[in-house]
């Protein structure tokens, strides 16, 4: 079982159906990127109560779950597998390969490890030195020490920005800036952009003038192998 949606996509990824007893309730969401292969698999809480009665021999999380919940299940004797935050490609190929060894799938990691390192290779050449800034619809942005900065740098952008994080840019501030290209994040998500700065008049005219990018959600939600793979398959739509 797995407790929250990135944990979900380890899940996904790497494990055959028959293995997988559970994912959290969050599998199906839209930046899931393995969500259509979460059809027709039970979604649940991470409640004691929820996972015991599935009597899993394993648990997978990222954050999902707290920490007396994490402590119960190894109590009962049930292996609780962190999957850690990848800072870029590099560690989140390590990670790949760990987390593939730990569920006993070593070779179907290493089949995703090639797949992420075709991907790599292929964005790389996207960029050509231009620069970018990353924006969202609630108006925040990722400086180049974030994983969003980390894939565009990687892409070959120059990343704008005033904070090497996540920071919130007023409207005011983002029709000042001048980058040659937008990366556009969770502008899908029809939801969050009911009211929020990325709706205002000014800044949806600065956007259509100038070169988008728009980074689908799958890629960017969680710090995975597979954002590069993401970002090439809407590359080539």
């Amino acid at each position: 079982m797995s407790l929250d949606m990135c944990a979900d996509q380890y899940a996904l990824g790497l494990l055959p159906r028959s293995a997988i007893a559970a994912l959290s309730q969050r599998a199906m969401h839209e930046d899931s990127y393995y969500r259509e292969q979460a059809r027709n698999i039970p979604r649940y809480r991470p409640s004691l109560e929820a996972i015991l009665a599935l009597k899993p021999t394993a648990v997978l999380r990222t954050w999902g779950g707290d920490a007396r919940l994490v402590e119960s299940l190894k109590n009962r004797g049930i292996d609780v597998i962190q999957i850690e935050d990848a800072a870029d490609f590099s560690t989140a190929r390590a990670e790949l390969l760990r987390i593939g060894t730990r569920l006993g799938q070593p070779k179907k990691a290493g089949i995703e490890a090639r797949r992420m390192d075709v991907a790599v290779a292929a964005i790389s050449r996207q960029g050509r030195g231009r620069t970018v800034l990353y924006y969202t619809p609630s108006g925040y942005t990722a400086g180049p020490e974030t994983w969003v900065g980390g894939v565009l740098k990687h892409m070959g952008y120059a990343v704008i920005s005033s904070e090497d994080y996540y920071s919130y840019l007023s409207p005011e501030l983002f029709v000042k800036l001048n980058p040659d290209v937008y990366a556009l994040g969770f502008y899908e998500d029809k939801y969050a952009m009911r009211r929020v700065a990325g709706r205002h008049p000014l800044v949806r005219r600065k956007i259509a003038s100038r070169e988008t990018l728009v980074l689908p959600a799958p890629a960017i939600a969680c710090n995975a192998w597979y954002s590069p793979v993401a970002v090439n398959e809407s590359l080539k739509r």
